[in-house]
This record gives structure tokens, sequence and C-alpha cells, in this order.
């Protein structure tokens, strides 16, 4: 009974082994029938790149813009405009009573002459004091909002105050962007979908000529006996490698981009006193992103070579 059960303890072991070799036999040949053809693995490998990295660029570009939009304080800040005349303990009790309300983090007062001298910076003029007899600019508080604050009431009870002239608040640039955002994160998934099927279109065509150039080679391996899943193997491989490097390639590429857009970005954000960085796609994305491009090429070279092998019927 002991020896009955070593010798099934063996057979099983050779038949891993043998197994182990003949995928590790099949996988190493198929890399070295993209080597012998240089030119056109490359062709097809950077085929399949461009489209990886088309939706894994707009999908890091869409969160980007998300991070970067989150940290602009102004995004949830109102302009307060008071009525002419009032003095400034009257804008210190404003002030302070506004500083109060649970819905409010900050409140900045912003003078008539703090308004006057940013608005000569701003048209590039020398500063108007002497040419003005009564600076016509009114106080402005600027009210930052906590988060999740209803703006809506929020504006509401701030222009029932008798000392508040107008709340200006222009959030619907901020409610397209979101839209925007939206439409183009959809965009990214429907360009995923479709630029997936492209990868196993590509490469289930460089199988299926493959299969082609190996005609006579196929058929004298199925006469010597040669299944049909020994025949396929060296294909699915060379499908799943095509998918493999050109997942690495695109993010390859979308590393190189986002060196050379860092600087860019950088001159960017300082013009909105705001430091912005690129950050790059998490671990997770990388992981699908390659992996799927290394599935979708296996799933393209296996609907290849089992359409032409049912023609060449090995």
């Amino acid at each position: 009974m002991a020896r009955a059960r070593r010798t099934l303890r063996e057979t099983g072991t050779t038949g891993v082994r043998a197994w182990t070799r003949r995928h590790a036999f099949s996988l190493l040949s198929s890399l070295g029938s993209l080597a012998r053809y240089p030119l056109a693995s490359l062709m097809t490998v950077a085929v399949v790149a461009f489209a990886i990295a088309m939706p894994l660029a707009l999908h890091l570009a869409l969160d980007n813009i998300e991070r970067a939009a989150k940290q602009w304080e102004r995004l949830d800040t109102l302009s307060v405009f008071l009525e002419i005349g009032i003095d400034q303990p009257g804008v210190d009790r404003l002030t302070s009573r506004l500083s109060t309300w649970p819905a409010v983090l900050a409140v900045d007062p912003i003078s008539p002459q703090q308004g006057l001298d940013e608005l000569s910076r701003q048209l590039g003029l020398e500063p108007v004091d002497d040419l003005l007899a009564d600076n016509p600019l009114p106080w402005v508080l600027e009210v930052t909002l906590a988060a999740g604050t209803d703006r809506a009431a929020l504006i509401q009870r701030l222009q029932a105050n008798e000392r508040v002239d107008s709340v200006l608040v222009d959030l619907r640039w901020l409610e397209r962007l979101d839209a925007m955002t939206d439409v183009l994160g959809q965009l990214a998934w429907l360009l995923a979908v479709l630029l997936a099927a492209g990868v196993a279109v590509v490469i289930g065509n460089t199988i299926r000529l493959d299969v082609q150039n190996r005609r006579e080679e196929i058929e004298v391996m199925a006469l010597v006996g040669a299944t049909a899943a020994f025949i396929r193997r060296p294909f699915l491989y060379s499908g799943l490698w095509y998918g493999l490097l050109g997942g690495l390639l695109a993010w390859a590429m979308i590393a190189a981009g986002l060196m050379a857009l860092a600087e860019p970005v950088a001159r960017l954000g300082q013009t909105y006193g705001e430091p912005v960085r690129l950050l790059g796609p998490a671990p997770a994305i990388v992981v699908a992103a390659v992996g799927g491009s290394a599935l979708f090429g296996l799933l393209g070279a296996w609907l290849a070579v089992s359409q032409h092998l049912r023609r060449i019927d090995p």
C-alpha cells in the first residue's frame, strides 16, 4: 500500500515537472520567435502600447485635475460686497459675527484701498489714488465655506443682512468642470473597452499571419502526432508576450510623459499660487493595465489560432 502511494506521488511529481517543462519551453520559444523578427514584433508591441496608453493617459489627466481642484481654496469662497459707506468698526463687527457661523470657515475683509491697489496691479497701471476724489469700491468680505456647506442657503442668509449689498459667486464654471470631467471619465472607460478590443484584434491578426507562415510546419507536426494544444501553445504565449510588452511600454510612455510635463505644470501652478505636482497612476491601475493588456493579447491569440487550426485541420 505504501509502495502504491509512493508510486502515485512520484507519477504526479513527474507529470507536474513534464507540464512545467512543456510550458517553459513554449514560453521561451515564443519569445525567441518574436526576437527573430524584431522590427515586426516591435511595431506590434508599439501599436498595443499606444492603444493602452491613450485611455490610461486620459484617466491619469482626469485624476490629476480632480486632485488639483481640491487644492484650490478659492473654489469654496464667496465674495460678499458690503454697502457703500460702512465704516471700519461696522466691518469688524460683521466679520466677527460671520466667523461664528458653523458654515463659515474663515472671513477675510478687503478694504476699498486694497481692492483699488489690486485692480491697478491687474491692469498694469500706476496707483490711481490721486486721480480719484473718492474711492468707488466697497468693502468686500472673502468668505471661505466649510466642507459640505449648502451654498444656496448660505448665500440667501448673507443677502438677508442689511449691511450686505450683494454676494458674488460664480460656481457655474465649477459645475461645468464637474460635468466635463464626468463626460471625459465615461469617455475614458469607453476608449478603454474599444481599444482593449483593438488590442485583441491587432494581436490576433499578427498571430494569424504567423500561423499562415508556419502552415507547413504545423501540418508536419500534426502528421507526427502533435496535439492541437501542443501546436496552439507557442502562439498563445506569443500573444501573451505581445500584450505584456505592450502594456509595459505603455506604462513607460506614461512615465516619460509625466516627467516631461512636471516642470510646465509646476510653473502653471505657481501662477495660481498653489503648488501642483503631477501624480502617476496608482500601482493597482498599472497592474490592471499591464495585466489586462496581456490577457487581451492571450484572448486575441486564442481566437486567431483556434480559427486557423480548424481550417488547417491538423
